[in-house]
């Protein structure tokens, strides 16, 4: 097999282009190989020159990144996070008619279609496989895998901090600042975790795969994004009783003309497919009208995970320059389904009697409950609870419901909403 020659310009070198460069050092004989690339890694871009960085050449580093992107590089790999100046490095590689590729899902799901655009325009490749799930290859299976299907829906878990979070708390019986502490200590997790818990990163690579699967731009402004920081111990022992687990699940289904996009935590019965994900795993269920059901799993967190699909997509450019998927023009607009199912509700309240109240404004607003228990607080730091399992109902009476139980003045905190996914 003649060797290919590919030259990197590699922007970034935390976790993800530190594994990068773990990765092509360790396996690069087995790269050779397997598809006949040679990979040489020309400039490595770096905030601190002075950091000391396992397995990473010294002469490679620079924090000019005018060094990496135009030092003759074939490809530039973008590993910086966020968007500028991430954008704006892309933009200046893909002028100079470099192929790119990336792990930026904020970036992606802000100025995706501009990049890929540009891309097309300069008749180079723009990779982005790392962007979603880690290591599973769901971009791929989405872009050319499943070309010949209409994908009808995908539903996954794609947040491997709020998954870790879940299952801990699930198995150790761990409250969640608990759970939160070791993922954050395992590495799950940021110092500052909010786009993680409170569903915005998960809710950035689910725009990213919708616009893949259904082959259009997508308007996130109507996408419901709940994420999972009010979820109590309680709650995952309640969801065991009721034979469920609590997983934080992204939706994106087709809907006539246009799509709904919704990131919750939902309660799964323990034989769904997505109920056995544990830990920083995830996992993606798409449905296509030819192949039916595909389950995709894998490691969703980590440096060797992501600078695995990294890899892949630089291995693919390698190999398949001339390679591109047409560009769609073609928008769609999002809307808010009413969704009928069960819901599990839980109320703060100052007193357990407030449970009367309550279950009359839903069944008013034509709610049946199925069962009903309120639970005294057990001391001063606690507050006593409603809780209610209601039978199937349309989401825009439990919204009425909800807001009229809003200004109760028992009320005493913030509601929690877990929707069935049957």
């Amino acid at each position: 097999m003649s060797k290919k020659q590919l030259s990197i310009g590699l922007l970034g070198c935390g976790t993800v282009g530190g594994g990068l460069v773990e990765l092509v050092n360790r396996n690069r004989e087995l790269l050779r190989e397997r598809s006949g690339v040679e990979l040489t890694i020309k400039k490595i871009l770096v905030r601190d020159p002075k950091k000391h960085r396992p397995g990473v050449d010294p002469d490679l580093i620079t924090t000019h990144p005018e060094k990496v992107i135009k030092n003759g590089c074939d490809m530039v790999v973008e590993l910086v996070g966020g968007i500028e100046p991430a954008r704006s490095f892309i933009h200046t590689a893909l002028a100079g008619r470099k192929h790119v590729v990336t792990a930026n899902k904020a970036l992606l799901a802000t100025d995706g279609y501009s990049l890929l655009q540009a891309a097309a325009q300069q008749k180079v490749r723009f990779g982005f496989e790392a962007s979603v799930c880690g290591g599973i290859p769901i971009i791929r299976a989405l872009r050319s895998g499943l070309v010949g299907n209409q994908i009808h829906s995908l539903t996954g878990i794609l947040n491997g901090t709020c998954n870790y979070i879940l299952t801990r708390m699930e198995e150790d019986r761990a409250e969640f600042s608990e759970a939160l502490s070791q993922a954050q200590k395992k590495g799950f997790a940021e110092e500052d975790p909010t786009l993680d818990i409170d569903g915005h990163d998960a809710a950035q690579k689910l725009k990213i795969l919708a616009e893949l699967a259904f082959n259009a731009r997508v308007s996130a402004e109507q996408m419901s994004v709940q994420g999972i920081r009010d979820i109590t111990a309680d709650d995952l022992r309640m969801a065991e009783e009721l034979n469920c687990v609590i997983r934080h699940v992204a939706t994106a289904e087709m809907a006539g003309d246009a799509v709904t996009l919704r990131v919750e935590p939902v309660l799964l019965p323990s034989t769904h497919q997505l109920s056995s994900v544990r830990d920083e795993n995830n996992a993606v269920l798409v449905r296509g009208d030819a192949v039916g059901e595909m389950l995709f799993h894998g490691k969703g967190a980590g440096s060797l995970p992501t600078a695995s699909a990294v890899l892949s997509d630089i291995v693919d450019i390698a190999c398949n320059k001339t390679g591109r998927s047409p560009l769609s023009k073609r928008t769609m607009d999002t809307k808010t389904p009413n969704i009928v199912s069960r819901r599990y509700l839980r109320f703060p309240v100052n007193e357990p009697s407030a449970i009367g109240p309550i279950t009359t404004v839903l069944e008013r607003n034509g709610i049946t409950v199925q069962r009903a228990a309120a639970t005294w607080a057990k001391n001063g730091n606690d507050r006593s609870q409603v809780k209610i399992l209601t039978q199937s109902c349309p989401a825009e009476s439990l919204d009425r419901a909800l807001d009229e139980i809003s200004r109760m003045e028992a009320l005493q905190g913030k509601s929690l909403v877990l929707r069935f996914a049957e």
